[in-house]
């Protein structure tokens, strides 16, 4: 200190320790991001394959389950069953595949906010370096060091509020991977609730057999809703509106009180999301089937 003002060849103002410790930090923050992105891919695909697996062993239980009960069972029960399954195994395929494009959106958006960090990282160094600079000039200059250290003084208050919003914008980075964390967990919740949905539409309480069978397809084509109905007493199916659903399975509802037995079919490439697929399922069977009366 000399006459009131700061003495610049102290080496206490010397930034060379501050910076670069600054520039660690900022690297170990987005190695941290990398890694944590990584890790939520990897769990993410790691859960497609349990489901995977379990839709595996579901399936060969089901056929255990069928070549026992094989000499009981008409020919038309088990098409009935083995499609019913079909269709629940189709629907837990689309509410995955849905999740799954959900989770690699907000990966990507994670991916480009650490780009825009490291972008504001690097300008922070070329303002480090010009500040550097004009520093030198300060010690080859003394009687201009009034004017050039309002100057300083200025730009350094300026780069400390872009590192306070650089620090600000790390805290906001931590909360959305708590976020994401617990969207995870909210997966393996939705998973284990939709296994026992699961189960217990296929439990051996429903069955088709001494029931009078109707067959009920659904899907969306171009935008249009597609839904083809069909009688066990009847051919061929016919191409009905949703009103006119409701109306048939009404009717069949009063002659067939206690022995309605809906058999939903989800083709392949229905165009219909999980969602739709389940309203639609659990709407019909909850309001006309034997089993949900």
């Amino acid at each position: 200190m000399n006459d009131g003002f700061i003495d610049l060849r102290s080496p206490e103002l010397g930034s060379e320790n501050f910076w670069p410790s600054f520039t660690d930090i900022m690297t170990v923050v987005v190695m941290i991001f990398l890694l944590t992105t990584t890790v939520l891919m990897v769990r993410n695909w790691e859960l497609i394959d349990q489901l995977r697996n379990s839709i595996i062993a579901e399936q060969h239980a089901s056929e255990v389950i069928l070549s026992t009960n094989q000499e009981n069972a008409t020919l038309e029960e088990q098409l009935a069953h083995a499609e019913n399954e079909t269709s629940m195994l189709r629907m837990q395929l689309m509410d995955a595949s849905e999740q799954n494009t959900r989770l690699a959106s907000t990966v990507n958006d994670r991916d480009q906010q650490i780009v825009l960090i490291l972008s504001e990282k690097q300008q922070l160094q070329t303002d480090l370096a010009d500040k550097e600079q004009k520093i030198t000039l300060l010690d080859n200059n003394i009687i201009q060091r009034d004017d050039e250290l309002a100057s300083i003084k200025t730009n350094l208050i300026k780069s400390r509020n872009e590192l306070k919003s650089s620090q600000d914008l790390i805290v906001i980075l931590q909360q959305e991977k708590v976020a994401q964390t617990q969207q995870l967990s909210s997966l393996e919740d939705n998973y284990g609730s939709l296994k026992i949905k699961y189960e217990k539409l296929i439990r051996p309480a429903r069955s088709a057999k001494g029931k009078y069978v109707v067959s009920v397809s659904y899907q969306i084509n171009k935008g249009k809703t597609r839904i083809r109905f069909k009688e066990v007493s009847q051919k061929n199916h016919k191409t009905l509106t949703i009103k006119q659903l409701h109306k048939e399975l009404a009717i069949l509802k009063k002659k067939h009180p206690k022995s309605l037995y809906i058999k939903i079919v989800i083709p392949k490439n229905s165009g219909l999301t999980y969602s739709d697929a389940w309203t639609f399922m659990k709407g019909l069977l909850e309001k006309y089937d034997y089993y949900y009366q």
